[in-house]
C-alpha cells in the first residue's frame, strides 16, 4: 500500500491558513464557490440526472484563452508561483470527486488539472493508472467528465485544464470535443501523446481561442524543437521533469534546472514543472526556475492509501495547504 508521507506541517495549519489567505487573491469568485461550500452539498448529486445538454455559463470568444494567462500574470505581480494539482475525474467516485476538487480550490490551488480516465495511459505511472481503472470500472466516460466540469463551474471559477489522450478526442470527434469542453467551462487542454508534428495537423481547431492548447516539453528534446513547442503552446508550457512516466519521486536532478534555464532563454510563456514532484524539498530546489508546479501522483496516493475518503481528504487539505504556501513565499 502506498504510504502517506505528507510533510510535517499539519500541526501548524492555522498559521498556514492565515498566511495563505493573505497572499492568495481570488478574483471574480461566485458567492457559491467551493470556499463557501459545505461538502455535504454534493451528497445528493446523481450524475445520471445531469442534463447532457447543460452547459456552464461561459462565452466562447478570444478572451477565453486569457483565463490561464491572467492567473499567471496575477501570480507574477504578487511574486508567487502557481500550484496545479492533478486529479482523475470520477475517482474515487463522482460525488467525492467534486468534493475533492472543491477541497483543492479551497486549500490553495491556482489551476486544477483534471485527467480523463483512459485504458492505455502511456504517460501515467501506477498511481494514476490505478485511479483511472477505478473510474472506468465505475462507468466514467467523456460526457460524464464534461458534466462534472459543469457541476464544478456552478461552485468555482478556478481555471481548469483537462488532460487526455488523443484517441479519446479523435473518437469523440475533435471539433465536438473542443466545443463541449469549452462550453462546459474548461480553459485548457493537454494531450501528451500528440507530438509536435501531429499537432500541426490539428492546430487550426484551436485557433478560435476557446481553449489553451498546452504542449509538453521533454528533457530529451533539442533546442530547436523546444523553440517550436514553446511558440505553439498557449497558457503555459508543461515541462516534464523526468525521462519516464508520472509517479511519486523524492529527488530532482540538476539536469532539470538546466533544462528550465534553457527554455527560459527563448520564451516568456509560463513554465509549469510536473511528473514526479512530490516534496517541498523538490519544490524549493526548482521554483526559482519555473512559474508553477504540477502535483498529481502524490495527491492521489493519499486517497489510495487512506482507509476512508474523509480521512484522505483531510490529509490532502494539509498537503495542498503546505505545498501552496511553499510556492507563495
Amino acid at each position: 500500500m502506498i504510504k502517506d508521507n505528507i510533510n510535517k506541517t499539519n500541526g501548524n495549519m492555522k498559521t498556514a491558513r492565515a498566511v495563505l489567505d493573505k497572499t492568495k487573491t481570488y478574483s471574480n469568485r461566485k458567492d457559491t464557490d467551493c470556499k463557501n461550500m459545505d461538502y455535504k452539498d454534493t451528497d445528493h448529486m446523481d450524475m445520471k440526472k445531469i442534463n447532457p445538454n447543460k452547459t456552464a455559463k461561459v462565452n466562447i470568444d478570444k478572451d477565453r484563452d486569457t483565463v490561464i494567462k491572467r492567473k499567471f500574470e496575477e501570480l507574477k505581480t504578487l511574486r508567487q508561483k502557481g500550484f496545479i494539482p492533478f486529479v482523475t475525474c470520477g475517482y474515487p467516485n463522482l460525488e467525492d470527486f467534486i468534493k475533492l476538487v472543491c477541497a483543492l480550490d479551497k486549500n490553495g490551488a491556482d489551476i486544477i488539472e483534471i485527467g480523463i480516465p483512459f485504458s492505455d495511459p502511456l504517460a501515467d505511472g501506477p498511481v494514476i493508472q490505478a485511479t483511472s481503472k477505478n473510474a472506468l470500472d465505475r462507468g466514467m466516460n467523456t460526457d460524464k467528465v464534461f458534466n462534472s466540469v459543469v457541476e464544478i463551474r456552478s461552485k468555482s471559477n478556478i481555471p481548469i485544464v483537462l488532460m487526455t489522450y488523443f484517441n479519446i478526442v479523435y473518437r469523440y470527434g475533435i471539433e465536438k470535443f473542443l466545443h463541449e469542453a469549452a462550453v462546459s467551462g474548461v480553459n485548457g487542454l493537454i494531450i501528451p501523446d500528440l507530438p509536435l508534428e501531429e499537432f500541426r495537423n490539428y492546430e487550426d481547431y484551436f485557433k478560435d481561442g476557446a481553449l489553451d492548447n498546452i504542449l509538453l516539453a521533454s528533457l530529451t528534446s533539442g533546442e530547436n524543437r523546444l523553440k517550436q513547442i514553446s511558440s505553439l503552446s498557449k497558457g503555459f508550457l508543461y515541462c516534464v521533469s523526468v525521462k519516464g512516466v508520472t509517479g511519486v519521486r523524492n529527488t530532482v536532478s540538476l539536469e532539470v534546472i538546466e533544462f528550465l534555464k534553457k527554455i527560459r532563454k527563448f520564451t516568456d510563456i509560463p513554465l509549469a514543472l510536473g511528473f514526479g514532484i512530490s516534496t517541498i524539498e523538490q519544490i524549493n530546489k526548482t521554483k526559482a526556475y519555473c512559474d508553477a508546479i504540477v502535483m498529481g501522483s502524490k495527491i492521489l496516493s493519499v486517497l489510495l492509501s487512506s482507509d476512508t475518503f474523509k480521512k484522505g481528504l483531510k490529509s490532502i487539505e494539509s498537503l495542498v495547504y503546505s505545498t501552496s504556501l511553499s510556492l507563495k513565499s
